[in-house]
């Protein structure tokens, strides 16, 4: 079955392989893929990765590399990036992982600050803003994460929806917005720290943040389980729901699964969540870890990444051309912010935000 797989994969990754060079689901979402059969079967050496990127491009990936290094054993595991860092500081001293593959940078800095992330500068480190990676090099961002206001495209025509996060308090939206739990969601937690963030000054006093979201949960109809419950709820209502969220989930169930998804990039600076990858520190095999790392993160990697996965990538040396049509186009205004402080305190915002801003009953 593994060699059917590799082999389909292949056919998909031709070009990939020639050069060689949400959110995922709850806390049970976990799968290994292993060589158990197939040309890898015979491999010498070996590299752990643990990514929550979502098991299908695990297994290209894993397929890719492996076909361009036959010497070597990609054990892939899917697994939610929370249970990726609780695993890394079970596992400290004696790491059992080599790669994270995959996250927010928020936990990615809570795991350099335990000491769990081994320091390692690629070999594509030039062609990324600064502000996309960690200063001592213990992780890079390989995606970005934009927020969009999303819509039922059957039920609004383009233009109709708010275009800024301050559109959604108008009257009209009163009890039109449906939200992913915040505290549950990495997503939402950077979109509504990232308001704070900004409303707060040079100081980043809170206060007008907290204002601003006060007003949002009283527009805000009900807050929803997970991602499934959002999706469903503004594709097969009529009743016009929209929402903050994911653009590239948005864009990628719209393209993948027929979800009849529209969305808007907020007007105005918005906080854009880094999704990294780090070599685990004393990972088994760092020089096999490194190998994956910089093959997975290639400009070509990438580039199909971009075309079927619909990422938005860090890496600013890809010709438009080589990206999909819906993501080349795409304006944002990145909100100028020191990562390290905002993953701070976006803990303290929204634990306020929970204790005394929402509304229980929602």
């Amino acid at each position: 079955m593994k060699l059917a797989r590799n082999f389909s994969s292949l056919i998909c990754f031709a070009l990939l392989t020639a050069c060689s060079g949400g959110e995922p689901g709850g806390p049970n979402a976990a799968s290994e893929t292993s060589a158990s059969s197939g040309p890898a079967a015979s491999a010498t050496r070996q590299v752990v990765v643990y990514t929550p990127h979502g098991q299908e491009i695990l297994d290209e990936f894993e397929a890719a590399f492996e076909a361009a290094h036959p010497d070597i054993d990609v054990v892939g595991r899917f697994v939610p990036t929370g249970q990726i860092l609780s695993q890394l500081r079970i596992d400290k001293g004696s790491a059992q992982i080599d790669i994270w593959w995959g996250g927010t940078s928020a936990l990615f800095g809570q795991a350099k600050d335990d000491g769990l992330l081994e320091p390692y500068r690629p070999s594509w480190a030039d062609v990324i803003d600064p502000a996309y990676h960690d200063a001592d090099d213990a992780w890079y961002a390989q995606f970005l994460q934009l927020p969009a206001i999303i819509y039922n495209r059957n039920v609004y025509e383009v233009g109709e929806t708010p275009r800024s996060y301050r559109e959604l308090l108008g009257a009209e939206w009163k009890d039109k917005i449906v939200i992913r739990e915040p505290l549950n969601s990495g997503t939402m937690r950077t979109i509504y720290a990232g308001i704070v963030w900004e409303l707060g000054g040079p100081e980043h006093t809170p206060a007008l943040g907290y204002q601003f979201l006060k007003e949002l949960d009283a527009q805000t109809r009900s807050y929803l389980p997970n991602p499934q419950a959002l999706y469903d709820r503004i594709a097969k209502s009529r009743d016009g729901y929209i929402s903050l969220w994911n653009l590239t989930d948005a864009i990628f169930q719209s393209k993948a699964n027929g979800y009849p998804f529209g969305w808007n990039v907020p007007e105005g600076p918005i906080a854009i969540s880094l999704d990294p990858i780090a070599l685990v520190k004393g990972g088994p095999n760092p020089e096999e870890a490194r190998e994956f790392y910089e093959f997975v993160t290639s400009k070509e990697s990438c580039a199909a990444l971009a075309k079927k996965h619909f990422r938005i990538l860090a890496r600013n040396d890809l010709d438009p051309s080589e990206l999909p049509d819906i993501t080349a186009g795409i304006q944002f205004t990145a909100l100028d912010l020191d990562s390290a402080v905002f993953d701070q305190v976006q803990l303290d915002w929204m634990q306020h935000w929970q204790d005394s801003i929402r509304d229980p009953d929602k």
